[in-house]
């Protein structure tokens, strides 16, 4: 365990980190992780959970305290004895998405993750989950784009293969008054109840977008859950 300390609660912040989070449409998560946390000066506290893809394993509801310095918030979870089980820190990477890394090897923590602010869902755009049954799910493999949409601003393509429920590919968006060309995207995701949960990243691998698409008949819609202008924030989709 590395050593941790909150000087006080006297340090300098710039930031203000009070919140809802959830990593739900994260798309290289290997699990969910939901906080809570509350800012008052430095200090911060809230809870945390944690709930694995990979075993179903669950966290429980973990206290966070720590204390915010600059624009780094520094936090340490407890499990509900008080015992301490991990320690990690966040930073906003923009307005709306919460990074977080783990400076510890705690199991009941995700190593990294990126949670996406609750109170901006009136802002920012949520996927519609389909109704369909499980046996009526169809595959996103394919290469589709919303040409012939008149309402569009521009052209955004993919192509896409799915293998299971993970989900690859490319994406390019095109303005059609030049003012925008996002270049060769690259696509990884996962699918989840009939949506797709996807994360774009530029040639460099620097994430840039996350979105959901999901199928309306026969048509696909995109809806981008982030609040980027690399790719548009909503799409109808044809074969």
């Amino acid at each position: 365990m590395v050593a941790f300390c909150y000087v006080g609660f006297n340090a300098q912040t710039n930031t203000n980190f009070s919140g809802k989070y959830s990593s739900e449409g994260e798309t290289t998560a290997k699990g969910t992780s939901t906080m809570e946390i509350s800012q008052t000066g430095a200090k911060i506290e809230g809870v945390f959970n944690y709930l694995s893809y990979d075993d179903g394993s669950d966290s429980g509801i973990l206290s966070v305290n720590g204390y915010a310095k600059g624009d780094i918030g520094y936090l340490r979870f407890r499990d509900q004895r008080g015992n301490t089980v991990g320690d990690g820190s966040i930073n906003f990477q923009n307005s709306t998405t919460l990074h977080f890394k783990q400076t510890t090897k705690s199991s009941l923590l995700p190593i990294e993750t990126w949670m996406f602010s609750q109170q901006n869902s009136n802002k920012v755009p949520t996927a519609t989950r389909p109704t369909t049954s499980p046996q009526t799910i169809k595959s996103f493999t394919g290469k589709y784009s919303n040409e012939g949409d008149v309402t569009a601003k521009g052209i955004v393509s993919f192509e896409i293969t799915q293998s299971g429920t993970k989900i690859e590919g490319t994406s390019t968006y095109q303005a059609f008054d030049d003012s925008l060309n996002s270049g060769l995207l690259s696509v990884n995701g996962y699918v989840k109840d009939g949506i797709a949960y996807i994360r774009f990243r530029d040639q460099k691998g620097n994430p840039v977008a996350d979105g959901a698409l999901h199928y309306e008949g026969k048509n696909i819609v995109f809806r981008q859950t982030t609040l980027s202008d690399i790719v548009p924030h909503y799409a109808v989709l044809y074969r």
